[in-house]
């Protein structure tokens, strides 16, 4: 059973800087969180989140250690200052598995509904959220073999011999997982900020290293993606080539190449999350679309044999930081 402290708002802004979404963070926006935030204490034994139930809060630790399991078997593991439940929240999912603590377990705990609505009250925790997911999965793949790289095609829409106009531009984006249930009027505004590209066979649409603002979404067409290392994986319809280390602000990790001539819309991911503060609940969508994209590659990283919930990593420029689940 857990047992509840009144927590100094000091110390509990000071751990939330400690975690990837709250150094990103401005002192105010940090302030306010750390407020809403509960003291609590687990003894060695004892379930904080259970396969298959609804998430009720997320919980950041700061002592102790858990054990996550799926079905009985091992998964991974987490220790402060990693958070349990954040992916899960997001990505609007009951738990993929137990959490079991391992040890006494000191934590802060905010509950789901109060998180999700200090998002849409401070647009810089939607703003550092999505950049850290962005970042995470950005790192992950990277480590990923080439054969778990890349994704399904799409069946691609008849492609007029013409500039594509409004109404064909948002059908395109509705086509998109994170936007099938945004507004016309959204969808209509962001149409508007792309930029069409029609490409022949053999052209790169950046260099490994370049800085990353922006994202190319193939309409028609395929690219080869080519890493440092040698791995190559494709990307086809309905894929937004470099979004990930736009949102990340982090540079190309790889080169693509057009295969054939490739009809596609450039993005800008500031012009984006410029646009997710006038429409949250687009915002949460898309927010929801990465955490289960992530959730996802922790699933095939764990089946490849890594273990990535205990894997530490350079997020933000903050050093060796432990990421949640």
């Amino acid at each position: 059973m857990s047992r509840r402290e009144p927590p100094d708002l000091t110390e509990r802004m000071l751990h939330l800087r400690q975690i990837p979404v709250g150094a990103l963070m401005p002192p105010h926006a940090l302030r306010s969180i750390a407020s809403h935030t509960e003291l609590v204490r687990f003894a060695a034994g004892d379930t904080l989140m259970r396969e298959g139930e609804p998430i009720h809060a997320l919980c950041m630790l700061t002592e102790g250690s858990l054990r996550l399991s799926r079905g009985g078997a091992s998964v991974g593991e987490l220790s402060a200052p990693q958070t349990l439940g954040f992916l899960g929240i997001l990505a609007r999912m009951d738990a993929t598995y137990d959490a079991t603590a391992e040890t006494d377990v000191r934590a802060f705990e905010l509950p789901t509904d109060t998180l999700l609505e200090l998002m849409e009250e401070h647009p810089e925790l939607l703003r550092a959220t999505i950049r850290y997911l962005g970042e995470r999965m950005y790192y992950d793949l990277q480590e990923m073999p080439a054969e778990a790289l890349g994704l399904p095609f799409q069946e691609a829409p008849p492609v007029p011999d013409r500039p594509l106009d409004i109404v064909e531009r948002v059908m395109v984006l509705r086509r998109g997982s994170a936007f099938t249930t945004a507004s016309v009027n959204a969808l209509t505004v962001m149409a508007k900020q792309l930029e069409e590209l029609r490409l022949e066979p053999g052209v790169r649409l950046w260099r490994r290293g370049d800085p990353a603002d922006h994202m190319f979404l193939v309409v028609s067409g395929a690219v080869t993606c080519t890493a440092e290392d040698g791995r190559t994986f494709r990307y086809g319809p309905g894929t937004a080539v470099g979004g990930l280390e736009a949102l990340a602000d982090k540079t190309r990790w790889y080169e693509p190449v057009t295969e054939v001539h490739t009809v596609g819309l450039r993005g800008r991911s500031d012009h984006l999350m410029d646009l997710f503060e006038n429409y949250f609940s687009m915002a949460m969508d898309f927010v929801s679309s990465l955490a289960r994209a992530q959730i996802g590659i922790l699933a095939r990283r764990t089946a490849l044999g890594q273990r990535p919930l205990a894997v530490a990593r350079d997020v933000s420029n903050l050093g060796a930081v432990k990421v949640g689940a």
